[in-house]
């Protein structure tokens, strides 16, 4: 059965292509060296929350900006839906328990300065929490359909005694069947071939254009080649084979020109 996550659902909405790809042939978008950072922010946090977890309490860090407890539900959720076929799971930060007791999920982000209105948490982060609410009913859980994503961020003070965090919570609205939609839509891509590219996809761009160049490229030949033999003082000068720019660099677009 196939799994998808938040994350891959995002990647389908950003370019139904590039999802295709990255599901069905595992061809996966470039990227650069992960920062370690916010994994380790991650880690602290954890060990920071299940302290006060286990007392039944919100940590001094949040205290006050919401009202409810830390859960103990488990984190890592997944359905398997009979009408796509396929699996959903994902993976919350936390989630907690509010007075009425039904739940929230509740997200970490660490940023370099303070975020902007709660819009900037709308605008970036409202689907990964639909998914995480979807994720919690579809396993049997009442939730609030509200979300809470608390950001970390560093502010001036004395480095010696330790860096400084400022903290601020941001509580959404939440709307699990609008994340199902875009499951089953995602679904339904993967039955089909391969989608076109999403105008604004960067990657899929780049391959087209790397493409035009190519197909465009003029075919050269190396330099003469120079030997000198130790029987005789003479030099013997031998051309290189000719060489094609597209078939060294472009193997796959060269067998597309001689096969049309």
């Amino acid at each position: 059965m196939r799994a998808l996550s938040a994350s891959t659902l995002k990647l389908f909405q950003e370019c139904p292509r590039c999802f295709w790809l990255h599901i069905k042939e595992r061809l996966e978008r470039p990227r650069g060296p992960f920062p370690s950072l916010p994994s380790g922010m991650d880690r602290v946090l954890k060990v920071y929350f299940d302290a006060y977890r286990r007392e039944g309490r919100l940590p001094p860090l949040i205290a006050g900006k919401f009202n409810g407890q830390l859960s103990t539900q488990e984190l890592t959720l997944g359905f398997n839906d009979p009408k796509t076929g396929a699996r959903l799971w994902g993976k919350l930060d936390d989630c907690v328990i509010l007075p009425d007791s039904r739940l929230a999920p509740l997200d970490h982000k660490t940023r370099a300065s303070a975020p902007d209105g709660v819009g900037y948490t709308e605008k970036y982060y409202k689907f990964q929490m639909d998914v995480y609410t979807l994720l919690l009913e579809r396993c049997g859980q009442s939730t609030s359909r509200t979300a809470y994503v608390v950001y970390y961020y560093p502010l001036e003070g004395s480095l010696h005694e330790g860096v400084p965090f400022g903290v601020a919570v941001h509580e959404i609205t939440t709307h699990p069947e609008s994340a199902y939609a875009t499951f089953a839509a995602a679904c339904r891509c993967l039955e089909g071939s391969l989608p076109s590219a999403a105008a604004q996809c960067g990657y899929c761009r780049w391959i087209e254009n790397r493409a035009s160049v190519a197909q465009s490229a003029p075919t050269v030949q190396n330099a003469p080649v120079v030997t000198i033999t130790k029987a005789s003082p003479k030099r013997t000068v031998a051309s290189a084979p000719e060489v094609s720019l597209l078939n060294d660099l472009f193997p796959e677009i060269a067998t597309e020109k001689e096969n049309p």
